[in-house]
């Protein structure tokens, strides 16, 4: 393992403050000597314009939030589990970057003796490191980063571990920033190095526990299976039990303190700023064109989800849903729709070619007008019209949030309803957890409603007591159905959370046998290798290739954490 897995640092500037952060930006390559709380927000940009950029090309159409229109021969489409060997290559290759930065910014602030900025380091690398490994499984971790720090570049091969030595190892480094940043007496570091949280030291610790509770619930399924809900963790720390810790960080979101706070409201969540005005702060997807942007259409698994339809054949015989809207007898509508797409009508998933481009070219999906009545991502010159009021614009949004604070109330009804936090485990508790993590969901999107808003709460009340999971309203039976499917909706352009879900835990059920689907009907359950790996770290990839992988590089090996036997029986159900 080479220059992928490292921050290539020139050691010849010393970096005033973060003014320099336009010349970061241009060259992700270049850090330089410089205070450690200099390299937070390029650390933060890069990481967030890569996942909201992987969450359009690849998420959106795994997590069947989104449909490809591109009918050209040579496309490859992800939604159907033909995979790119470049798209397996970009979380690994962008992410690993900032990893490296994140291990090299850790070692600054021991020199500087900062014991915030040690802590802020030690959370973002928590929150890199999670992203590598839910998407490949084994990684390179405990060596990876390091080439800065040894000085040299010549045959450097890096070891893959195991993602359970993984997850020990963030818990760890999260349980450590949580104890230095209660110690520390900074309350802020320079807002100037910080567009995300202006230099909040207390907002940066309150992330970092969030984080933690996302990292419990993402291992907390197979700790169970596999030991009781007990990982060993090591000297300093031993062990951490699932139950017990999970409920200690439940106590404090309620309480809003204690000795892990929590994300305490929307203002809170950590929002990545972006800029059209700043040629190094734009979005990834500034420079696309409408005609690009406009070949993802949303899906109608997630439409059915948001929206009422009437199921209906068009003229070529294919099976499709019929908008309803609510003041033609609809139910009501769900409030984040339109700040997402821009056209009420999905198209199925996994399609053949030649019924794809006849779906599209059918009088049943095309106005009076020709135009095409399937929805695609807001964008551009849509904006706010005074009677709707629901535009968004996804294509060059002035931020993006890196983690949502509604996450917490949909982990905590699960834990609930999993029996893991006792103060949460009756139907009542998280039923509530539930209704306030749709709640805070859509306010979250929507500017233009409050949670008393008529259309909000009607929605809510309708996710509870519509028959939309297994064919019932919500009760004791489907609540993990309910919780996690809401929050599959409520994780729309989170990065890869929706697809880690599913594969945690099989939910929402998505059918995954459609005509066009390959890799055995089975939904991707980690990215492969990126293809240079063979040649770049030989021994090492091979040996992880042999320890879990059966000794290929596959895509339907699953990562530990989503190797349970619940897990696997729900996902099946997707292919019967």
């Amino acid at each position: 393992m080479r220059h992928k897995i490292i921050p290539a640092i020139i050691l010849v500037v010393a970096l005033a403050g973060c003014a320099r952060f336009d010349e970061m930006s241009k060259n992700p390559y270049a850090l330089y000597e410089a205070p450690a709380e200099s390299f937070v927000h390029p650390i933060m940009f890069k990481t967030q314009y890569s996942l909201i950029s992987i969450f359009r090309s690849t998420t959106s159409f795994l997590s069947q939030y989104a449909v490809s229109t591109n009918s050209e021969s040579s496309s490859r489409v992800i939604g159907n589990y033909n995979i790119p060997e470049g798209t397996s290559d970009d979380i690994w290759t962008t992410i690993y970057l900032q990893y490296g930065n994140a291990v090299y910014m850790y070692e600054q602030a021991v020199k500087e003796n900062s014991a915030s900025m040690q802590a802020v380091a030690l959370v973002l690398r928590s929150f890199l490191i999670m992203h590598i490994s839910d998407t490949y499984g084994d990684v390179p971790f405990r060596e990876a980063g390091k080439l800065s720090l040894v000085g040299t570049t010549d045959k450097y091969t890096t070891e893959y571990d195991t993602q359970e030595d993984i997850y020990r190892a963030v818990i760890c480094m999260l349980e450590e920033a949580n104890l230095l940043f209660s110690q520390t007496e900074d309350l802020h570091f320079s807002a100037v190095c910080d567009k995300t949280f202006g230099g909040d030291l207390d907002k940066w610790r309150r992330f970092g526990n969030s984080l933690y509770a996302r990292a419990l619930m993402r291992i907390g399924m197979k700790v169970m299976e596999q030991n009781s809900g007990v990982l060993e963790l090591d000297e300093t720390w031993e062990s951490v039990n699932v139950r017990i810790k999970l409920s200690e960080l439940y106590d404090c979101f309620v309480n809003g303190g204690g000795e892990y706070p929590m994300m305490r409201s929307r203002a809170d969540r950590p929002l990545v700023p972006f800029s059209i005005q700043n040629e190094t702060e734009q979005t990834p997807f500034y420079t696309t064109t409408n005609g690009i942007w406009n070949s993802t259409a949303v899906c109608d698994v997630l439409t059915r989800r948001m929206l009422d339809y009437t199921e209906a054949v068009d003229s070529d015989g294919q099976t499709y849903y019929k908008y309803k809207a609510s003041s033609a007898g609809g139910h009501v509508e769900d409030p984040r729709y339109d700040c997402w797409w821009r056209k009420a009508n999905g198209m199925p998933n996994q399609m053949l070619n030649a019924a794809s481009i006849k779906f599209l070219d059918s009088a049943e999906h095309k106005s009076q007008a020709g135009n095409s009545s399937i929805g695609r991502m807001t964008y551009g010159n849509d904006y706010p019209s005074a009677i709707t009021q629901k535009i968004y614009d996804l294509k060059n949004a002035d931020y993006y949030p890196m983690m949502q604070y509604s996450e917490l109330y949909f982990i905590f009804a699960e834990a609930g309803a999993r029996g893991w936090i006792s103060s949460a485990s009756g139907i009542g508790a998280y039923l509530a957890l539930l209704r306030q993590g749709v709640t805070e969901s859509i306010l979250e999107w929507n500017p233009y409603v409050t949670a008393e808003s008529a259309e909000v709460v009607d929605y809510v009340n309708y996710v509870t007591n519509g028959e939309l999971y297994s064919g019932d309203t919500f009760n004791s039976e489907n609540a993990l159905e309910a919780i996690l499917t809401q929050k599959w909706i409520a994780t729309f352009f989170i990065g890869i959370e929706s697809w880690c879900d599913y594969r945690r835990t099989g939910y929402p059920i998505l059918r995954t046998d459609g005509p066009a689907a390959s890799n055995n009907h089975i939904l991707p359950t980690r990215l492969r290798y990126p293809s240079d790996e063979p040649y770049r770290n030989p021994e090492q990839y091979a040996v992880a290739l042999e320890r879990w992988l059966g000794g290929t590089n596959n895509i339907q090996t699953d990562v530990w954490w989503a190797d349970t036997k619940e897990s696997k029986a729900i996902r099946l159900l997707g292919r019967q």
